[in-house]
């Protein structure tokens, strides 16, 4: 009698060690899968605000070049008043005109310019969370299936 009960304890010991073995990995492979999806996300936040900082270097850029194509404009317009006679004064105020169209037209292409680089900027953050989700969802897959194994082999035993 005293055999058997020693049999069976030494059983459960051995089928206790296999469990907190299968546990330990388990463990284990959650902490590499959550350090795995903390990586993922850091590096998309990173490629997020590098695109968002992108955007808003050409946002402020293209404040510049309107303003400064304006100030051109202004320039011109300003002759129309220090004109002395009315040809002067006509010839002033054509230049002005051309010169405001001209200011437009850069002011337009700049903000153009400035609004495709935030649409590549939003796109590019969206794919780089797109590729961290994936890695997210990959790392704790893998620990799923380290841990199913894990019970798989711990059963066995």
């Amino acid at each position: 009698m005293k055999k058997i009960v020693a049999a069976l304890a030494s059983a459960m010991l051995v089928t206790t060690v296999f469990a907190q073995t299968a546990a330990t990995d388990t463990g284990k492979a959650q902490m590499k899968a959550n350090n795995e999806k903390a990586e993922a996300q850091a590096s998309a936040n990173k490629k997020k605000a590098e695109a968002q900082h992108d955007a808003a270097k050409a946002q402020a850029s293209a404040n510049e070049d309107k303003a400064s194509a304006q100030a051109d404009a202004n320039k011109e317009a300003a002759k129309v008043a220090q004109a002395t006679t009315p040809e002067q004064a006509s010839d002033a105020r054509g230049d002005a005109t051309k010169a405001q169209a001209k200011a437009n037209k850069k002011k337009h292409a700049a903000q153009t310019k400035a609004d495709k680089k935030k649409q590549d900027a939003a796109k590019d953050a969206n794919v780089a969370q797109a590729k961290a989700d994936k890695e997210k969802v990959e790392a704790q897959s893998d620990a799923n299936k380290t841990a199913a194994d894990a019970k798989v082999d711990a059963a066995k035993k």
